[in-house]
């Protein structure tokens, strides 16, 4: 066993000291592997608190989905409209949550193969890549703090519909009374000859609704941030793999003679050996990706726009209707179009990140080489050019101009069904 050295940094500087020492890669990103763990799609061993935690949010995701398809069923039964797509779009949501929690059974090779590359990365720029450390430890430090600033958005969201829900009940109870009318629920409820709005039946109602709240922001945090995570993690081993071509020709020269052409051959084989070895793995970190995601991606960009739309009508009609501002669908409403704008940007990042291997390629002096390394060159660049494996029948690519489209359509569905009258 390797004595890792594990350094005091402090991670919300910029330029804190990566020249020496091993750095624990699960040190670094302590906050993404926590959830790792707290998902159990960690590779090590599993702590027991895990198993409550999972059970926690699949009995909320499962709970709140029947309640809400009741819901739904009410809405429709009475044809109030409002109701109908408050309750819709909250079944939506609540089967993404699921299908979150699917993945982390489905796609558990995945997610230990993402472990692994990144334990292999670290070592590599630590020892053998350590030319290129502190460009990795940057790129790092990046991914770092795009991941605490989502993790800081979706708290927020959580905290701002839980300290909503409970400033409206104050508000009702200010100006109508305990007696008078139905006390306000953060989401819709209803169920079959049952008052929801009686004691103790109410205040069970509300906590369970913020619980679900919370459970449903812990289990998206753990999505985005391990999305963000890998998607860093291959942008960065696309930079290991630029930085290691730029670097291919350095003191290659037209061979003089025979043992010129055998030193330089041999010398070219081995960096190429290397650049192959750096590209192949990832490869197979983004085909990882792919699979873990692009259900995922796929189930956004198919609800996003309903969702959107749902949100919106929703609020419109309930403040038209009884003069009150409904915040958690105005919040729900803007946290999904800034959580589907997020993958989007990132997979267009990604995108024009794993092409420019190619324009990396074709900036080298290639023609001082001898021919042995450019068929290698010219599959990395044709590899390189390629979209990305996030594909599915149906499934169009995930992009800002898709994001944008969706946004467009969400906004001519609010805008036709505030023209019907049903």
């Amino acid at each position: 066993m390797k004595n890792h050295k594990e350094p005091s940094i402090n991670l919300s500087q910029e330029n804190f000291d990566f020249s020496t020492g091993y750095v624990d890669p699960f040190e670094f990103h302590k906050t993404c592997f926590m959830f790792l763990k707290a998902f159990q799609v960690w590779d090590g061993a599993i702590p027991k608190w895990t198993y409550l935690l999972k059970a926690l949010i699949l009995f909320c995701g499962l709970s709140a989905l029947t309640l809400l398809q009741l819901g739904f069923y009410h809405g429709l039964d009475t044809r109030d409209l409002p109701y109908m797509t408050e309750s819709g779009t909250y079944v939506l949501i609540m089967i993404y949550k699921l299908l979150i929690m699917s993945c982390t059974v489905w796609n558990l090779p995945d997610y230990h193969n993402l472990l692994r590359i990144i334990r292999e990365d670290f070592q590599y720029v630590c020892n053998k890549g350590k030319k290129y450390r502190e460009r990795f430890f940057q790129n790092q430090l990046k991914i770092w703090k795009i991941c605490q600033i989502s993790m800081v958005f979706l708290v927020c969201i959580a905290l701002g519909m839980m300290l909503f829900s409970i400033a409206s009940l104050i508000w009702y109870l200010k100006t109508h009374g305990s007696e008078i009318g139905t006390r306000p629920l953060p989401f819709p409820i209803w169920v079959p000859h049952v008052d929801i709005g009686k004691s103790p039946l109410y205040e069970v109602c509300l906590i369970y609704s913020n619980i679900c709240v919370v459970t449903y922001a812990i289990n998206f945090i753990f999505m985005m941030q391990i999305q963000i995570l890998w998607i860093g993690e291959i942008a960065t081993k696309a930079d290991l793999v630029i930085w290691s071509i730029e670097d291919l020709m350095n003191g290659i020269r037209p061979a003089l003679n025979k043992q010129e052409e055998l030193y330089f051959s041999t010398l070219l084989k081995q960096r190429m050996q290397e650049i192959v070895k750096i590209h192949k793995s990832m490869i197979e970190l983004m085909t990882s990706y792919a699979r873990v995601y692009t259900k995922l991606l796929m189930f956004e960009q198919k609800v996003c726009a309903p969702v959107v739309c749902l949100s919106a009508y929703g609020a419109t009609e309930i403040l038209e209707k009884t003069g009150e501002i409904n915040g958690i669908l105005v919040i729900l409403c803007i946290a999904t179009i800034i959580s589907v704008f997020i993958p989007s940007c990132l997979c267009n990042f990604l995108s024009i990140k794993v092409s420019s291997i190619c324009y990396a390629c074709w900036n080298i002096p290639f023609w001082n080489a001898t021919p042995v390394i450019r068929p290698y060159i010219v599959l990395i660049m044709q590899r390189s050019l390629r979209p990305l494996p996030i594909k599915a029948s149906g499934f169009e690519e995930v992009s800002i101009e898709t994001f944008s489209n969706k946004m467009a359509s969400a906004y001519s569905f609010y805008n036709m069904l505030r023209h019907i009258k049903i």
